[in-house]
């Protein structure tokens, strides 16, 4: 019975051993002193590295470099760099833009996933006989300080691998769902008010730097910006050109993961901890103003989904092949469809799997959806990095002007692009835009020189809106 028993304590005390914990490369970390493990390692944006509660500045990554156990130390809202220790010691630790190497070690007789972390250029970096590291100095500040595991207890860190609650950012582009019903998006269809309903192309949004913390809203499609909440509650929120500044806060620990309250920066209130006036979901899908207090009124929180943006030319042209059904965002997409003696341009909803179109607008974004649209008659052909023979039609720029040209023997269609065949009485398709479309590649064309006419026959300098007549042939311009 004795043995048995102390089989079962050995076993239970191995199931207790906890794993130590691995630095992944390019994860993200919190960092907090081994002597107060809710005291955390934090950017505010200064010099000097900070130390103070968990914040959206607390989140850190460690970059692996070509040295073992070395990373570059590098904080997630600031995108900025942890410098050089000091071979002194008592000097405060720095930020910067410059990457610097560092060596990130583990202590385990500091306890469970401690580490310490010193820079390379400092002649030891073992911390078992004592060395120049991060310590904690009592303003809360990073500092240099001596550094030998099992002593000075406050130059040893607990790292904590997490998930960081969502930072808007500025190269992101996002769709915003209602956080009572993540089927009902904040979208702008052109009218006054600021709309909710369905997603589509219309419900994609990004945010621009304001500064302060702040941010411009802007609809990709209409290129136009949220207006300044009233003061008073159920008051429509507008659209308008001029941007407005907004204060965005992240309020996921009552509302939910990646939900934020929204208000103009301009009211006298903006916590929404505190209650303020913000942006509300009203039945009639229109956003409006009204209470907004994170934990209660749940209708004016929203959930947040941030996507990768797609750039489309100054031309506002781009071809695009679906490899699974997809929902475009920010951008129309239409098919082509090729007729006797021209090609039109008929708008679809979504874009089927294996399927080429032509995007409209200045930059896109995709989400997964089952497409319903009808393909038919769609005689875009995806690309898979073929060379030209001579027989394809290509979207490029010609003489100032954004169409689809036959490409010369030998001109490569990159990947992913889209391209008609050959069709007979057609020498080019015009679009409205007059400058270059969004194929990153030199296309050698061939220069066509014909005269223009019109329907009635009378000779045109340059192509007008309608049917011309092209070297005998009918264009659709």
């Amino acid at each position: 019975m004795k043995k048995t028993l102390l089989m079962l304590c050995a076993l239970f005390c191995a199931s207790q051993t906890i794993s130590a914990l691995t630095i992944e490369n390019g994860q993200y970390y919190t960092i907090a002193n081994r002597n107060d493990v809710n005291l955390y390692v934090k950017d505010t944006g200064v010099d000097v590295i900070q130390m103070g509660s968990l914040d959206d500045a607390c989140y850190w990554q460690f970059i692996a470099t070509a040295n073992e156990g070395c990373y570059y130390v590098r904080n997630k809202r600031t995108g900025r760099y942890a410098q050089q220790c000091s071979t002194s010691t008592e000097v405060n630790v720095l930020m910067g833009d410059t990457p610097v190497e560092y060596r990130v070690k583990e202590c385990t007789v500091e306890g469970t996933d401690m580490f310490g972390l010193a820079s390379t250029n400092l002649s030891n970096t073992e911390f078992t006989s004592g060395c120049i590291g991060w310590n904690w100095k009592n303003d809360n500040t990073v500092q240099t300080f001596a550094a030998a595991a099992g002593t000075n207890h406050r130059s040893f860190w607990k790292l904590t691998l997490v998930t960081p609650p969502m930072t808007i950012s500025t190269d992101k582009v996002y769709i915003m769902s209602n956080r009572n019903d993540n089927n009902v998006y904040i979208k702008d269809n052109g009218g006054e008010e600021l709309a909710m309903g369905g997603l589509d192309n219309a419900s994609l949004w990004q945010f621009e730097d304001a500064g302060s913390g702040q941010f411009y809203v802007k609809n990709v499609k209409t290129g136009r910006y949220a207006q300044a909440c009233a003061a008073s509650a159920e008051v429509p929120v507008t659209m308008g050109n001029a941007p407005v500044a907004y204060v965005i806060v992240n309020c996921s620990d009552q509302e939910g993961k990646d939900c934020f309250g929204l208000t103009s920066a301009d009211m006298s209130n903006t916590a929404f901890t505190d209650g303020c006036i913000g942006w509300n979901w009203r039945n009639d899908n229109v956003v409006q103003t009204f209470a907004a207090k994170a934990g209660t009124n749940h209708r004016s929180f929203w959930k947040f989904t941030e996507l990768e943006p797609q750039n489309i030319s100054a031309a506002g042209y781009a071809t695009y092949c679906a490899t699974e059904d997809v929902l475009v965002l920010g951008a129309q997409a239409y098919k082509g469809i090729v007729g006797s003696t021209y090609v039109s341009l008929e708008e679809v909803s979504d874009v089927p799997a294996g399927s080429a179109v032509v995007l409209k607008g200045n930059l896109y974004a995709t989400v997964a959806k089952t497409a319903s649209s009808d393909m038919t008659g769609n005689a875009l052909e995806p690309s898979t990095g073929i060379t030209s023979d001579g027989t394809q039609y290509i979207l490029a720029e010609k003489e100032g002007q954004v169409g689809f040209y036959k490409a010369a023997v030998g001109t490569t269609i990159p990947a992913g692009k889209a391209y008609f065949t050959s069709v007979s009485g057609i020498k080019a398709f015009y679009f409205e835009g007059d400058d270059a479309t969004g194929i990153n590649e030199e296309l050698r064309i061939k220069n066509e020189e014909s005269s223009i006419y019109n329907i009635a026959g009378q000779r045109l300098q340059k192509m007008q809106k309608g049917i011309n007549i092209v070297g005998g042939k009918k264009v659709l311009y």
